[in-house]
């Protein structure tokens, strides 16, 4: 499917630079250890994004120490995967402590003069080599760094090559999880030298998705729509939205930042199910071992395939925490 171009912010960027360089379903106890570095998915019938379901007694369990890459910030949780497999389909269980889900990325709040609009959320991202990258096998992400400037804002991430090309699976709390998916793009080279985000792609959407909730004035912006149903709700959905009504708002009052819709297309290829309770994250995610398209790595059942991740807490810039290993995905 044709890729679809949609550079994202610097922040974002800079966020998976530094990473790279630098329903809550208990499981049950019986889950087996896993090698270190290596998730190994397991086969079963057929795979759900049920977080406890009986299969996951069976996969073993990686954790995954999480550091930072930032100087005079604290580390990171331990993320514990598991990974099962069917005939079609892979499932990547994650879990993670966090003492909050973050859900006010942009949120507007009014003062009762003028708006503010500030906020994060949480995020867990996944990279994958498209096809095969022996310099990603051996580095992992330190292999797409390009951070050897004094200057941050000329870091980027991607490849050397437009030959070389990399699948990411960006889960957001805000964005993304509330209606069921995790946004899938990637990194290729860098094609615009003056725009450092210009390797970072947004797999085709055919419709929906998230978009920002603003008039878009450059002198005080203000939402263009607002909750019908719930003025408390920090999640605005595509099928809740109304028009923007300053009226109703009294002073401390909030609207949600996007307005969300599950979206189609290429960008919706990781379906998800994600679930904070109890001070942790529990996030399931599911997609083809081949969608089929060109923009998506394909994961071959008894190839191993490394990869790395990332997680955040309420951040959406260079504070989130990494892995410095490298990964690997193995069958069984």
């Amino acid at each position: 499917m044709k890729r679809l171009l949609l550079v994202e912010t610097l922040a974002i960027v800079l966020a998976f630079v530094v990473a790279a360089c630098g329903a809550s379903g208990s499981t049950p106890a019986a889950a087996p250890a896993a090698k270190p570095n290596t998730l190994t998915a397991v086969k079963v019938d057929a795979t759900t994004l049920d977080a406890a379901a009986a299969y996951w007694a069976q996969a073993p369990k990686l954790d995954v120490a999480t550091i930072t890459a930032l100087p005079d910030k604290p580390g990171g949780p331990t993320v514990t995967l598991q990974a099962a497999y069917d005939g079609q389909y892979i499932v990547i269980r994650s879990e993670w402590a966090d003492p909050t889900d973050s859900l006010h990325r942009n949120t507007w709040t009014w003062d009762g003069t003028a708006f503010t609009r500030t906020g994060q959320e949480d995020f867990l991202s996944f990279i994958w080599p498209i096809g095969n990258n022996a310099a990603f096998a051996s580095k992992g992400c330190t292999a797409t760094c390009h951070n050897t400037s004094t200057n941050q804002e000329e870091w980027w991430m991607g490849s050397d090559s437009a030959d070389v090309r990399y699948d990411g699976w960006f889960w957001m709390s805000a964005r993304t999880n509330p209606v069921g998916y995790t946004n899938d793009m990637g990194w290729i080279n860098l094609v615009d030298p003056t725009s450092m985000g210009s390797p970072r792609v947004t797999d085709t959407t055919d419709s929906g998705g998230f978009v920002s909730n603003t008039d878009g004035a450059k002198e005080n912006p203000v939402p263009l729509f607002m909750s019908g149903t719930d003025l408390k709700s920090l999640i605005l959905l595509d099928s809740d939205k109304v028009a923007f009504d300053q009226a109703k708002l009294s002073a401390g009052d909030t609207v949600p930042g996007y307005v969300l819709s599950k979206p189609t297309g290429s960008v919706a290829d990781v379906e998800t199910n994600g679930v904070w309770a109890d001070g942790k994250w529990v996030v399931v995610q599911r997609r083809l071992l081949n969608t089929g398209n060109s923009d998506d790595a394909v994961l071959t059942v008894s190839k191993p395939t490394p990869f790395g991740i990332a997680v955040a807490d309420n951040a959406g810039d260079a504070d989130h925490k990494v892995s410095q290993e490298v990964l690997t995905l193995e069958w069984k």
